[in-house]
């Protein structure tokens, strides 16, 4: 599912927005047996543009810091999860809630099933409000 998901956000998000400012983060977890830093230093190959910056999380902080800011059910680790946030967007000790989000969850209805071309119209409306911001302040 993460390989299909980091597949879907270099063609359906990557390659449809041109825009340089656009930047995506990729956090690789240990989630399943063969989870490693070798299996996810593979994996980004999928995720190849020059945007896109590769972290692997050898000890899951992130899946879990990240399930508790989704408010996801206890014990679901928040990994195949795709957060937007604004350009310039600070995160403090936590990370706040990102204003739009899918997922690859299975069987939650807590934020749409992950759709690239749809989180692509979440991302270019993001991007246009930032723009309009700097163009009128």
């Amino acid at each position: 599912m993460c390989r299909q998901g980091a597949s879907v956000i270099q063609t359906a998000v990557l390659e449809a927005i041109k825009d340089p400012s656009l930047r995506v983060y990729v956090a690789w977890v240990p989630v399943l047996p063969g989870d490693q830093s070798k299996t996810a230093q593979e994996a980004c190959s999928l995720v190849p543009d020059e945007r896109a910056c590769h972290f692997w999380d050898a000890e899951g902080v992130l899946q879990r810091t990240f399930s508790c800011v989704l408010n996801l059910p206890s014990g679901c680790p928040a990994w195949d999860v795709y957060l937007a946030y604004p350009p310039g967007m600070r995160w403090e000790e936590e990370p706040p809630g990102p204003p739009y989000w899918q997922h690859q969850l299975g069987g939650l209805a807590v934020a749409p099933q992950l759709d690239g071309e749809t989180l692509a119209a979440h991302v270019r409306l993001i991007l246009a409000s930032r723009q309009e911001e700097q163009t009128n302040g």
